[in-house]
């Protein structure tokens, strides 16, 4: 399927590794990303914004829509968002409640699912 590279940030803390493998693919693909921040993610917008921005001045090239849904369950909200695209990039699980929505994802994705 073409469609953008969702890039998923459930935190801001593995926001980095999220975007750099996001942009990354969208370029090789030449598509854009669209950063969805869900859960605790969400409602961090400043320093999330920051971030991205960062990444779309190392890819020029590479549209970006960014997104942020923190009243909504993590696991529906991303999992709705693969529906339209080609790559999902997330951070690999680092706790028992990030493993939960991360499986839940991959399990229900329309597309494929990258841990990073």
């Amino acid at each position: 399927m073409t469609g953008p590279v969702l890039a998923g940030i459930l935190a801001v803390s593995s926001a980095e590794e999220v975007l750099r493998l996001a942009f990354d693919e969208a370029q090789d693909r030449a598509v854009a990303v669209w950063v969805v921040a869900a859960g605790p993610a969400g409602g961090d917008e400043t320093e999330l914004s920051g971030i991205v921005e960062r990444w779309s001045g190392k890819f020029p090239d590479v549209a970006v829509t960014v997104s942020a849904r923190s009243g909504v369950d993590p696991a529906i909200t991303l999992t709705a968002a693969t529906r339209t695209c080609g790559l999902a990039v997330l951070a690999r699980p680092s706790d028992a409640y990030a493993t939960t929505l991360v499986r839940a994802v991959a399990r229900r994705s329309g597309c494929p699912v990258v841990l990073v």
